[in-house]
């Protein structure tokens, strides 16, 4: 693998890259550390047109390298074609920079729709567990507004795991905004969710035996004016019928020899 010093002006940065996010902090950071021992991890880029360089991964080096003032960079260049590019660009980044947990969700699930690669495939290029691939990508079911509220409150991937527990979307802002205003940790903010689900089963619950005493009511109140034509026509009937989903009730009065109903 041959290393090389490229211009930092010839470089180009992928539009493609996985990381979105670059934290001032982060990048400080980092900037301190290349001022003081260079660019240990070499970029990786491909030949463009004339003297310019796509860059394939390595955009935060190259960012805390521009602040920390490097006019060149170490990279390795290599030959890809669009859909290498765009695959390794991907697989590199997971690798070696410092994604958040919603970045490197999207990643594999690009990888998954783009590329066509399955989560087993995926564990293997970026050598981690299959179940942590799924679990990131089950974090994605979650809405993109949710998912900003998230790493707006700098909540965790266990934080947004517990919010896939909730349905609606107002329900999961106030826990949202219960976490962030109280710092609650992720064992505190499974209870508060489970807290919630289990008060509204047991709301359920009451209206559903509400709804039972009603319907109890209205047929008690039936029979007792059944009760009343039965004394007075013979051959009154009063008949239940369970339908399942709801309960058929007939009442049939003779009446010169025909009925109805």
């Amino acid at each position: 693998m041959k290393i090389v010093q490229i211009p930092i002006s010839m470089i180009t940065a992928n539009p493609d890259q996985p990381r979105k996010v670059f934290r001032d902090e982060e990048l400080s950071e980092l900037r301190d550390s290349i001022a003081e021992y260079g660019v240990l991890q070499p970029l990786i880029v491909k030949k463009a047109e004339g003297r310019k360089f796509f860059l394939i991964a390595g955009e935060r080096r190259l960012r805390a390298a521009t602040l920390a003032g490097l006019k060149t960079v170490p990279a390795v260049v290599r030959t890809f074609d669009e859909r290498e590019v765009a695959l390794v660009a991907l697989v590199e980044n997971v690798q070696r920079e410092n994604l958040n947990f919603l970045e490197e969700a999207r990643a594999y699930k690009k990888l998954m729709d783009d590329f066509g690669l399955t989560q087993g495939e995926i564990a293997k290029r970026v050598s981690k567990q299959q179940s942590t691939i799924s679990n990131k990508i089950r974090i994605l079911g979650l809405p993109e507004d949710i998912q900003e509220a998230i790493l707006e409150n700098n909540l965790t991937e266990r934080h947004a795991r517990a919010l896939l527990k909730l349905e609606g979307q107002d329900e999961r802002k106030r826990v949202i905004s219960r976490v962030s205003a109280n710092n609650l940790n992720v064992k505190q903010t499974e209870k508060l969710i489970e807290d919630i689900i289990a008060g509204k089963e047991k709301a359920e619950r009451q209206k559903r035996k509400i709804n039972y005493i009603s319907y109890k009511i209205y047929l008690n109140t039936m029979r007792k004016a059944f009760n009343q034509i039965k004394d007075v026509e013979k051959g009154a009937k009063f008949i239940e019928n369970d339908q399942g989903d709801f309960l058929e009730v007939k009442i049939i009065i003779p009446k010169n020899d025909r009925c109805f109903t």
